[in-house]
């Protein structure tokens, strides 16, 4: 029952949690989207304009339900681990490391202005990234058991952090044909934390079962500095706020580059690198994990003593051997240098001549951030009646499959809303949001008021 257990909850990390959007490229298609230096810093408006809160969401995950739940003859439904699933079907369908990545963005305030052929703007947002991953051997050793002597379940890593970006973007028209953008962001850590379990060997022999653990843990904790007890061990639910931080928990620099030709009339081809970059945090709680745990089994157990509650007399200790193998020592205070999610772009849009409110065109992106990649291609059609309406559709593939994505721009007086979203096929769970496959979605709104 307890492998279920473990099995289930570690599936859910993946399946179970909202799904969220990347860099929102359905905008390049829609002529009133006032934005499009956050895909593109080289796109510009004719006028100036002010952004209120703008919200986007993004995630992705290489494994979904399909994966773990499987379809039965008379029309029920069993997980990866019945004993109908074969291991080669239920582990073959499996990555080597699951990955489940997430962003979220509100863009608090941006400003847009023009100059004659420069155009700047400024804008003021707040970032949360989220990550874990787990290695497939969890998956082996609940299917398989002890019929493999040997497991490696290192790589098990989560990690969370919060950080603020105050982005300055200038572009220049160069002449009739090429336009140019960068953006230079400043980037304020708020707060990050990573637990990564860096070593977990775990042994069965005939006479024993050993475990070999080594962890780490980060954390800047801006309220305060962990305590510890007499052995130095961190005490991770008590926090000395005499220690609490007066300065970010980190700092770092990213840069956006972009180039926008329209070599023919109707014509526009663009391209991008964003978030060119590093954050330094300063990890003021830091610990290490180290130990072994040994158990030697039940062999020696009689009747009588199963009925006496020996059992328990000997779970407690290995209990508690556990728990002690896995506990944090204080370290020095850290600093870690760390990557930002990066991703390029790619689009081609080409108005039709003899209706030019309709546009065509091809998109392409590459996303890697925290040991994950990602790579699609879609093609699109827009239709922009005028600065005040567009639509725009997408269908294009994946690196998990076939994916879709609409987007839409209102004006109305000066104001422009924009929404957007894109998801993969494969469908949900009933009533829920639970995809069946792998999967990538996104959500993107905002409101800007031109000037």
């Amino acid at each position: 029952m307890k492998k279920y257990l473990i099995a289930t909850f570690a599936a859910l990390l993946f399946v179970l949690v909202p799904v969220s959007a990347q860099t929102f490229q359905e905008g390049f298609f829609l002529d009133g989207y006032t934005l499009g230096f956050r895909y593109n810093p080289a796109l510009s408006n004719e006028s100036g304009f002010i952004g209120g809160v703008q919200y986007s969401n993004q995630s992705r995950n290489n494994v979904g339900a399909s994966s773990f739940l499987y379809p039965t003859e008379d029309g029920g439904l069993v997980t990866g681990l019945h004993k109908s699933i074969s291991a080669d079907k239920f582990l073959g369908s499996l990555p080597d490391i699951s990955y489940f990545n997430g962003a979220i963005d509100f863009s608090i305030f941006s400003y847009g202005w023009r100059r004659g052929d420069n155009y700047h703007t400024v804008e003021a947002s707040v970032k949360g990234l989220y990550d874990v991953s787990l290695p497939k051997e969890i998956f082996q050793i609940v299917k398989l058991g002890t019929g493999r002597h040997q497991y490696d379940l290192s790589g098990i890593q989560l990690g969370a952090k919060a950080y603020a970006e105050l982005a300055y973007g200038y572009s220049r028209q160069l002449s009739d044909i090429v336009s140019i953008g960068a953006r230079a962001k400043l980037l304020i850590g708020i707060e990050s934390i990573r637990y990564d379990i860096n070593r977990f060997d775990l042994s069965f022999t005939e006479d024993s079962y050993v475990a070999s653990l080594g962890a780490n843990l980060d954390f800047t904790s801006r309220m305060g500095k962990f305590r510890t007890d007499d052995a130095d061990y961190l005490k991770p639910l008590s926090i000395s706020a005499k220690d609490k931080l007066h300065w970010p928990s980190g700092a770092g620099l990213a840069v956006d580059f972009g180039v926008v030709v329209t070599p023919v009339e109707g014509l526009t081809i663009s391209a991008s690198a964003l978030n060119l970059g590093v954050l330094v945090w300063y990890y003021g709680n830091a610990g290490r994990s180290a130990g072994t745990v040994r158990f030697d089994g039940f062999k020696d157990l009689s009747l009588d003593d199963i009925k006496g509650g020996k059992i328990k007399d000997q779970l407690t200790p290995l209990k508690d051997e556990f728990l002690n193998a896995m506990r944090l020592k204080s370290v020095s205070k850290r600093v870690s240098v760390e990557a930002v999610p990066f991703t390029f772009n790619a689009a081609v849009k080409y108005a039709m001549p003899f209706y030019d409110a309709l546009s065509i065109g091809v998109s392409g992106n590459f996303v890697r951030w925290s040991g994950m990649s990602y790579k699609e291609f879609r093609g699109s059609l827009a239709w922009n009646l005028s600065r005040k309406l567009g639509i725009t559709g997408n269908i294009g593939r994946g690196d998990y499959g076939m994916v879709w994505g609409a987007a839409l721009t209102v004006g109305i007086h000066k104001f422009h809303l924009n929404a957007g979203i894109q998801n993969g096929f494969g469908g949900t769970i009933p009533y829920s949001s639970t995809p069946l496959k792998a999967n990538n979605k996104c959500l993107t709104v905002g409101l800007t008021y031109d000037l």
